[in-house]
C-alpha cells in the first residue's frame, strides 16, 4: 500500500471509533470534545474554551446550550465577578466522559495489541517521533 492508501485506511479506523462513540454516548464529537475539556479542567469559561481550543464563540454557544440541556454541564456564576459564567461538569456529564475514556483505552489497547510486542513498541516509538516532528501548518504546503 502506498502512503496515501495507508493514511486513508487509518482514517477509516478512526472514523469508525468516532461513530461508535457517538452512538454509545449520543453526543456529537465536537460536543464531546468540549465536554471533555470542561471535565479535565473541572471548570472553564466559554471565553477560555473559545480561545484555547479555537472554537468560534457562536459555535461554542450552541454546544454549551446542548450540553446544558442534556444536563451534562452546568453554568455557574463566580463569586469574584458575577458577570463571569463558569462551566462545570455535572455528575451525569462526568460519568459520560469517564465511559468515553474507558472506550478510548479499550480502543487503544486493542489497536496496539494487534501487533507483536516488539512491533508494537517500535510502532509507538515511531508514532511519538512523527507527532514530535509534525508541523501542522506545513502539512498542506
Amino acid at each position: 500500500m502506498n502512503e496515501n492508501m495507508l493514511l486513508h485506511k487509518l482514517l477509516e479506523i478512526f472514523e469508525y471509533k468516532r461513530e461508535y462513540q457517538r452512538q454509545t454516548s449520543n453526543i456529537p464529537p465536537q460536543d464531546m470534545y468540549v465536554l471533555e475539556r470542561i471535565y479535565f479542567m473541572k471548570k472553564l469559561t466559554g471565553k477560555d474554551i473559545s480561545q484555547k481550543y479555537n472554537i468560534q464563540p457562536s459555535t461554542l454557544t450552541g454546544i454549551i446550550d446542548r450540553l446544558e440541556n442534556k444536563n451534562l454541564i452546568q453554568r455557574c456564576r463566580t463569586s469574584v465577578d458575577r458577570r463571569v459564567v463558569e462551566l462545570v461538569p455535572t455528575t451525569k456529564g462526568s460519568a459520560i466522559v469517564e465511559k468515553h475514556i474507558e472506550e478510548d483505552e479499550r480502543f487503544a489497547n486493542n489497536l496496539f495489541n494487534s501487533l507483536e510486542e516488539t512491533k508494537k513498541e517500535k510502532f509507538k516509538e515511531l508514532l511519538e517521533e512523527l507527532i514530535q516532528n509534525i508541523e501542522k501548518d506545513s502539512l498542506f504546503l
